[in-house]
C-alpha cells in the first residue's frame, strides 16, 4: 500500500516539474522593469524606431524587440511606449528632419536618458549598474 501511495506521489511530482519547465519559460521575473519610451514632438512630426530589451524569465532570459512609431498631430504630441527588461537600447528615427522630437526613457516612472534635437536619428539606453 505504501509503495503505490509512494508512487502516484511521484508520478505527480514528474507531472508537476514537467509542467513547469513547460510553462515558467513563459513566466517573466519580477525583476523586471517597466520601461517607458516617451516621444514628444512638434505636430506633423512622423518617427519610427526599436527597442531591443533583455527581459528576465522564471527560466532564462532573452532578448526581445519592440517596434516605435507614429506622427504627433495636434491632438496628440506625446507617444508612450511601454516596455518590460533588464536593459533597452533604442535607436529612433526622426522621419522628418528639421522638426524638434524629445525622446526620454524611464525605468520605473524615474528618468533615467533624454535626448532632444531636430537630428534624424536618436539613441537611448540603459543598462544595470554591474554589481
Amino acid at each position: 500500500m505504501n509503495n503505490k501511495r509512494l508512487a502516484i506521489f511521484a508520478l505527480l511530482v514528474l507531472v508537476l516539474l514537467v509542467t513547469f519547465r513547460i510553462v515558467a519559460p513563459d513566466i517573466r521575473s519580477w525583476e523586471n522593469a517597466e520601461f517607458t519610451v516617451k516621444v514628444i514632438g512638434a505636430e506633423e512630426t512622423e518617427f519610427e524606431g526599436f527597442c531591443t530589451h533583455e527581459v528576465k524569465y522564471v527560466i532564462g532570459s532573452r532578448t526581445e524587440a519592440t517596434n516605435l512609431q507614429g506622427e504627433i498631430t495636434a491632438d496628440k504630441n506625446t507617444f508612450e511606449f511601454v516596455i518590460p527588461g533588464i536593459e533597452i537600447s533604442c535607436v529612433i528615427r526622426n522621419k522628418t528632419p528639421g522638426k524638434l522630437i524629445t525622446i526620454i526613457l524611464l525605468k520605473d516612472g524615474t528618468e533615467v536618458n533624454r535626448v532632444a534635437g531636430t537630428e534624424y536619428d536618436f539613441y537611448l539606453d540603459y543598462y544595470p549598474p554591474l554589481s
